[in-house]
């Protein structure tokens, strides 16, 4: 294809989102430890995660490292099969913004709602043990590291003698 060609004029209008992030489906979370865990990858950026008709997914914005500054590929060439099969046919230039059931940005905005899907006693009293569980193991293990070491005693043969 000739490199004048633009295969995907659309592309260059919505400054090519789907080049910019990627995606993927996880688990739907149901207990305490999996929103927590859910709740840790949404204190990093560029992480979000939604819901879309009933299917968790977690959205990492980092951009292809072939996207040109003009919105097109600087690779067209060698492009992946994944993009080689790609159709503007409900992209966000011909479809408007991807909608959500629920999107979460933040790690209080999946806080507040494990907190409200596991009911909020219960979540609360999980809290309150995760981080009693966690402090008291940090401190296990600290102590472990400040505890002197027994030397190996009489082990091997002393040496010159015989």
């Amino acid at each position: 294809m000739s490199e004048d060609v633009d295969p995907f004029p659309l592309c260059r209008q919505c400054q090519a989102k789907c080049c910019r992030y990627f995606c993927f489906q996880i688990d739907k979370p149901g207990s305490f430890k999996e929103f927590e865990n859910l709740r840790w990858f949404l204190l990093h950026e560029g992480i979000s995660a939604h819901i879309d008709e009933g299917n968790w997914f977690i959205a990492i914005d980092n951009k292809c490292r072939r996207l040109s500054d003009d919105g097109r590929c600087a690779d067209y060439a060698n492009r992946p099969v994944i993009c080689r099969q790609y159709h503007t046919d409900g992209c966000d230039a011909t479809s408007g913004d991807y909608q959500y059931d629920e999107l979460f940005t933040s790690a209080e905005q999946i806080a507040a709602y494990a907190r409200k899907k596991l009911g909020a006693g219960k979540y609360d009293r999980q809290w309150a043990e995760a981080c009693e569980q966690a402090e008291a193991k940090a401190s296990a293990e600290d102590a472990a590291a400040r505890k002197p070491k027994k030397k190996d005693v009489g082990k091997g043969k002393a040496k010159g003698k015989r």
